[in-house]
């Protein structure tokens, strides 16, 4: 017969025994939202904007608990701006276990790309700035953050016409599909309004000689230029524009919104006028611009600003998502998205309609190295 110090030992025995078979419930996995864009090569700018405003929304999602205690894993990829990595690097994003959203890519061609593979996932793909219109229309499963290009192509008449007071109008644009539906719809918009276009002449990646474009444009005498560029080509031929004594205005499309315009530009840069959904002088996004100076030590641009409301607006509705009651896939991230209420954001309301926003804009202009509200 055990003795009383016995018999509590077997109970104890029993016990840890007990424990040590029981089924240990495990915690749920975290959720995962992919990212592409280009973070190395031409343009890495517009990208490292993306990644550190998407990495801030989760840091901040993450510090207060997850969604509903499950923590938010960003899963990131480089696609270099090319259509052909786009493609292999969103392969790789819904391969990924968990991820039941992504956000990518910058360029419209590099979101045309990827976007069969997130259609035939069922997983949600919303673009921060594809602004082609025929992104949202490849399938249910595309959004985007900002204006289509039709849109924003009045925004680009009015940048010329009531900012600059300009008529007479050449416009360099990028060879790509971007650069070839904004200089279409753009022209298109100057000469309802009244205006004439004078020339459109295409620019290749990475030209650095823009010298024939300046003389024919010297001997045209236009009264005000729009770009339609990359900040990298847009930057060297304004140089070479000011270098050749060209002094009439000059006003930018949306890529021009980046710091890095002002930074290569230099002095060349001063005047020029642009349209944004996004003003880091705004009271209102206070918060927003001293978290990013906080992290980055740098000023928030339009394409931090947008990255950071296609996360928000995408944490939203996984959230909505998960609160349901439903299992969380792709499926169901993509339907709480669709049918969302209104999200507030730091470019305004994102409500989709069939993929699409509509934003107001805001004009800036380049004054003292620095982006300041048009007068």
């Amino acid at each position: 017969m055990p003795t009383r110090l016995t018999f509590h030992r077997l109970l104890a025995a029993t016990a840890v025994s007990s424990l040590l078979s029981a089924p240990v419930l495990a915690a749920e996995p975290p959720i995962a939202i992919g990212l592409f864009t280009h973070l190395s090569g031409n343009f890495a700018e517009y990208g490292a904007s993306f990644k550190n405003a998407v990495e801030l929304y989760l840091d901040k999602v993450n510090a207060d608990g997850g969604i509903n205690g499950r923590p938010v894993r960003l899963v990131v990829e480089d696609d270099r701006n090319s259509p052909q990595e786009a493609a292999t690097v969103a392969r790789k994003i819904v391969a990924t276990p968990g991820v039941v959203l992504a956000i990518g890519s910058w360029s419209t061609t590099a979101s045309l790309a990827a976007a069969p593979i997130f259609t035939e996932a069922k997983i949600a793909q919303i673009s921060p700035t594809s602004s082609h219109p025929d992104f949202s229309k490849q399938s249910p499963y595309q959004f985007r953050q900002n204006n289509t290009d039709d849109v924003l192509a009045q925004y680009n008449a009015d940048t010329i016409h009531k900012q600059l007071k300009a008529n007479r109008i050449v416009i360099p644009y990028s060879q790509d599909d971007w650069g070839l539906f904004t200089v279409k719809a753009t022209s298109a918009a100057i000469e309802k309004d009244g205006g004439k276009v004078l020339l459109t002449e295409a620019v290749m990646p990475n030209a650095r000689d823009f010298r024939p474009l300046v003389s024919k444009i010297k001997s045209l005498k236009p009264d005000g230029v729009f770009l339609a560029l990359p900040y990298q080509e847009a930057s060297i031929f304004i140089q070479q524009l000011r270098q050749a004594g060209v002094d009439i205005p000059v006003g930018g499309g949306v890529p021009l919104t980046s710091p890095k315009f002002i930074e290569l530009a230099g002095k060349a840069a001063e005047g020029v006028v642009v349209h944004s959904i996004f003003f880091a002088g705004d009271p209102s996004k206070k918060a927003f611009v001293d978290a990013y100076r906080a992290k980055y030590n740098r000023t928030p641009d339009q394409f931090a600003a947008l990255a950071y409301d296609a996360a928000g607006v995408g944490v939203a509705a996984i959230r909505r998502a998960v609160q349901s009651g439903k299992p969380l896939t792709g499926q169901s991230v993509r339907d709480e998205l669709a049918s969302g209420p209104p999200y507030e954001g730091v470019t305004g309301v994102t409500k989709y309609e069939n993929g699409n926003v509509r934003k107001a804009p805001t004009f800036l202009v380049i004054r003292n190295g620095e982006f300041q509200l048009a007068r």
